[in-house]
């Protein structure tokens, strides 16, 4: 089973923060690790983004986002170009936090509406853990 999650986005108190877009998030499994006291959540999924947008932890049914990795997947998207994926998670481990989502293309190039395939988002997978 896959939950798609799209949520109209709050504006933010920086220029980073305005919402470029919403992204097209499927959750398509959600594990819980409990360890003595800790409880360790890892999602796997995949989301449709555009370079410059964020992606809150509770858009990942995450109370905090401590690591997220990126995969591009090359198959779904409607160009030839290879993607480099780059995150920056803002209060790392903190509740509520967030991560922003650098997309390149292969010449180093920001892929946005303007310069990115079709309307600007690509399909990345995605693993993400935290509490």
């Amino acid at each position: 089973m896959v939950q798609v999650i799209i949520q109209p986005r709050p504006p933010g108190y920086y220029w980073w923060q305005q919402p470029t877009g919403t992204p097209e998030i499927h959750i398509h499994s959600v594990e819980r690790h409990v360890h003595g006291n800790g409880i360790k959540i890892v999602v796997h999924g995949e989301v449709k983004i555009q370079a410059g947008e964020i992606i809150y932890a509770r858009e990942l049914k995450l109370n905090t986002l401590e690591v997220i990795k990126f995969t591009p997947e090359y198959h779904r998207q409607p160009t030839d170009i290879a993607f480099i994926v780059s995150k920056w998670i803002y209060r790392k481990g903190e509740y509520d936090n967030w991560a922003s989502i650098d997309v390149y293309d292969d010449a180093g190039v920001w892929q946005d509406s303007r310069t990115g395939p079709s309307n600007g988002s690509i399909w990345l997978d995605f693993d993400a853990k935290g509490e």
